[in-house]
Formats: C-alpha cells, structure tokens, sequence
C-alpha cells in the first residue's frame, strides 16, 4: 500500500513535474503562437491593404478602361470625321482643280475673244474709216451733182420783156425764171461757173420796127466767144428774132455775160 502510495506520489510528482515542463513549453508555445498570431495580423492586415490597393487598382483599372474606351470612341470619331474631312478636301481639291481647269480654259477662251475683238474692233476702226472716207466721197459726189444740177432762164425785165433802148449795154436779165443753184447773179448780169466742166448757153434777142441793125455777143470773161444779130426791120419784115447758142467748157471762176450791140444803117 505504501509503495502504491509511494508510487502514486511518484507518478504524481512526475505529472506535475512533467505539466510544469509542459506548461514551460505551451507557454513557449503560445507565445510563438502569439507571435506567430500577431505576424499572421500584420500579414492579414498587410494582406488587407494589398487587397484594398488592388481594389482600388481594379476600380482605377475599370474607370481607365472605361475612359480608355470613351477615348477609342472619341478617336474613332475623330478618325471617322479625319477621314471624313479628307474626303471632302480631295472632293474639293477635285472641285478646285476642275474649276482651275475650267477657269484656265474661259482666260483662254477669254484671250481669243479679245484677240478676235482686238482684231475686230481694229476691222471695225478700218471700216469706219473706209465709211467715213465713203460718206466724204458720196457727200462731196452729192454736193458735186448737186452743183452740177444748175440751169437759169432769165429775161431782161421783171415783166419778162424789155429793149436795151439801142445802146451798146452789158445786159442785165433782173427777171428770174429758173436760177438752180444761185449761180447767175441778177444784180451784175454775170454767171459764175460753179465747178470746171461743159457748159450750154442759149440767147435770143427781137427786134421790131427798128432802123438800126442789132447783134448780141456772149462773152466768157472778158473774151467775145459767139454772136448772133439781124439787120433793121422793113415795112415787109417789121419784126425778127436771133438767136444762137455754145457748148464751152470753163473753169471753175469763170464768168458768162451777154452784150447788145446797135448799129444805126440810117
């Protein structure tokens, strides 16, 4: 009994000595465990800030990727309109070059029609000159014929009768029939040829009941060119006429004047 009791206390004391080594050892042990346990809360908190970073990471990552694909639309956008505008430039590059084209074309078209202008207008100017020079011609023709157009028929007296009175006269005609052209001046008996050329002169004179012979002369200038008379009328021939006429030619200036001449037979 005793060496159970003996043996009790031993195996007592052994468990007591074993669970004070054992108590030694989890308290060794849970201060590794603590230690481990407080490295296990810095490595979790650690953890936690690293997974709070890559959250933050992801969400920063979502919005980039987001605004990374607001931007590929807006750059597709911006290529699109890129594209676009290049499109429309080389339209009007075309459109630009065409015009060029069609501008050089009318400055061409343009410089023929003012080369064809110059030349006409230089035509025109040549005509005009030619018209003018035609107009000169068919005015001075005009005036020509129309000095050309003369005649007059003239008597010595307004009453278209008259005697020289039997004196050796320049005869004046003062009555006016026809004077085309205004050449025969009543007031000095004188015709003055207008332009040179082929004239016709008539004069007739009568006589009655006169003793004296008469002759008529037409003088051109001062020169006695052609006469015509008769001799003094009888009981038998009371009354005569003479008359004659000449194609001269004159020069412009010249002047045509008629004299009677009277000769007394008795």
């Amino acid at each position: 009994m005793k060496t159970s009791m003996v043996f009790l206390l031993i195996l007592i004391f052994c468990y007591l000595c074993r669970a004070q080594e054992h108590s030694h050892d989890n308290d060794i042990l849970l201060q590794g465990v603590e230690n481990k346990a407080e490295e296990g809360v810095q490595e979790l908190e650690r953890q936690t800030d690293m997974l709070a970073e890559l959250i933050a990471l992801r969400e920063m990552v979502v919005e980039q990727s987001v605004e990374l694909r607001h931007l590929t639309a807006r750059v597709t956008a911006a290529e699109n309109l890129v594209e676009k505008l290049q499109m429309e430039n080389s339209a009007m590059e075309a459109r630009m070059t065409a015009a060029e084209s069609m501008a050089e074309e009318l400055q061409m078209e343009n410089d023929a029609q003012a080369t064809e202008l110059a030349v006409s207008q230089e035509k025109l100017s040549s005509l005009q000159q030619r018209v003018t020079v035609s107009e000169n011609h068919v005015a001075e023709l005009e005036r020509q014929q129309e000095v050309r157009k003369l005649a007059f028929s003239v008597s010595l007296l307004e009453s278209g009768e008259g005697n020289t009175e039997k004196e050796d006269v320049q005869l004046i005609y003062r009555k006016i029939f026809t004077n085309v052209g205004n050449h025969y001046n009543p007031n000095t008996g004188y015709f003055t040829a207008p332009v040179k050329g082929i004239y016709y002169f008539r004069f007739t004179g009568h006589i009655a009941h006169s003793d004296a012979s008469m002759r008529m002369g037409l003088f051109k200038n001062s020169d006695l060119i052609v006469t015509s008379g008769d001799r003094a009328t009888t009981s038998t021939d009371p009354e005569d006429n003479a008359s004659n006429g000449v194609v001269v030619q004159l020069e412009v200036g010249d002047v045509v004047s008629g004299t009677t001449f009277w000769k007394n037979l008795g």
